[in-house]
């Protein structure tokens, strides 16, 4: 009986072990109230429905532009992909990571959000605060899309760039609403309305950093519409290339069918975020090659402001 016993315990536990999933921990480098983190919760857990070999469980190791997140990752490459963002690119360019120890899984695109400024009129947009003179960003990282964008507008009017250092783009907005000192954020497209009515220091879309022009908003123009050469932020799901290969097409074939079933409209109305899945013809060695070839040109052009400002932190 004893033998009977032990012997259909351990038929059940073999049973449960073949139906054990392999966790696979996919580290954002952005605190949890930054205006992309809402997609990826349904994405994860489509992709946790749709198959019964992996769990894909959400981790957010934010700070030092994504460096943090990528070195979390580095330490179990085999269980473990990152969400990278134009910080990658000016990391590679610092040395402080090899750009060719990476492999591109899925790009989940490029945000449409707004460059909020301080009491900009959204109809001449940047034309409207060329005349403050100065731009103090509030952002997470030196170097990235933000920055860039606030750097090409700065020097398009002869004005100064003073790039602050915040956990969240959030935190930047709320300095900004309270007359903190901060005058330009890139964030959501509705990330200002709940500060609005309590607001010390107003402000307005300059421009979106969609190709396009936003339907709520016929008036702002776009990004390249006012000369600006700098893109959206862009995000991209990234593994160290020890992870095995057949495990990396294995997580790239889910998430891209999750991001599928969640759809394009979803997706723009969790995140503003515009999935590189649905844009044709392209895939994401291409998407991540566009996006960094530009970057890569806009950092060495900017590097010497860069760096002189790495040390006003906050």
């Amino acid at each position: 009986m004893i033998r009977k016993f032990l012997a259909a315990t351990f038929v059940a536990i073999i049973a449960l072990s073949a139906q054990a999933r392999t966790d696979i921990n996919f580290i954002w480098p952005y605190a949890p109230s930054h205006g992309a983190t809402p997609v990826f919760f349904p994405v994860l857990a489509e992709a946790n429905n749709m198959q019964d070999k992996y769990s894909f469980v959400f981790e957010s190791r934010p700070g030092a532009d994504g460096l943090i997140a990528i070195n979390h990752m580095n330490t179990q490459p085999a269980n473990r992909v990152v969400v990278i963002a134009p910080g990658f690119v000016d990391l590679a360019l610092q040395g402080k990571i090899n750009e060719g120890d990476y492999n591109h899984l899925v790009g989940f695109g490029d945000m449409c959000f707004a460059v909020w400024m301080k009491n900009a009129d959204p109809s001449k947009g940047f034309e409207s605060i060329k005349d403050q003179g100065e731009i103090t960003i509030g952002n997470v990282g030196w170097g990235n899309g933000s920055h860039l964008i606030a750097l090409s507008v700065a020097e398009k009017y002869n004005m100064k760039v003073r790039n602050v250092v915040f956990k969240s783009n959030r935190e930047g907005l709320v300095n900004l609403a309270q007359g903190g000192g901060v005058t330009l954020v890139v964030d959501k497209l509705d990330a200002f309305n709940d500060l609005r009515d309590k607001a010390t220091v107003q402000a307005n879309p300059a421009a979106v950093t969609c190709t396009q022009r936003v339907k709520a908003w016929p008036n702002t123009k776009t990004l390249a519409e006012q000369g600006i050469q700098a893109k959206a932020p862009w995000l991209i799901v990234s593994a160290n290339k020890a992870m095995p290969a057949d495990v990396q097409r294995e997580i790239t074939e889910i998430l891209n069918q999750a991001i599928s079933k969640v759809g394009s409209d979803k997706i723009m109305e969790l995140s503003n975020l515009h999935p590189v899945v649905f844009h044709k013809n392209k895939n994401v060695d291409d998407f991540y090659k566009e996006r960094a070839t530009l970057q890569k040109t806009l950092l060495k052009k900017y590097q010497p402001i860069i760096d002189a400002d790495r040390g006003v932190t906050k």
